[in-house]
């Protein structure tokens, strides 16, 4: 059962891995073209941010280029957060841990 169980964690488990350094502590990763494209993402949730605390239409200060697009990529990059491998991964082993329940 324990390599069964290791087997679908290699398959499943991929945005929280171990850090490297701090112990018990877990990084997430998701995927960016470059550094580039990083930098626009976090642009893109500080105007989101803005927006949230100031409307829409008025923007704070500085108005807001394209805030439709701004809000559409930060939601993308939520959904590339979201650990959907991991949650099949807790099914598994649920139903493998039911299995087992029942043969005991």
């Amino acid at each position: 059962m324990l390599k069964r169980l290791n087997q679908i964690g290699e398959e499943h488990l991929r945005k929280l891995v171990p850090h490297p350094h701090i112990k018990n502590n877990y990084q997430i990763s998701f995927p960016v073209q470059n550094h580039l494209h990083l930098m626009f993402l976090i642009e893109d949730i500080i105007k989101v941010s803005v927006m949230a605390l100031n409307g829409i239409e008025r923007g704070g200060d500085r108005p807001i280029k394209e805030p439709e697009r701004s809000i559409s990529e930060v939601l993308k990059h939520a959904l590339d957060l979201l650990p959907l491998e991991e949650a099949e991964f807790i099914d598994k082993i649920t139903e493998i841990l039911n299995q087992q329940e029942t043969k005991d």
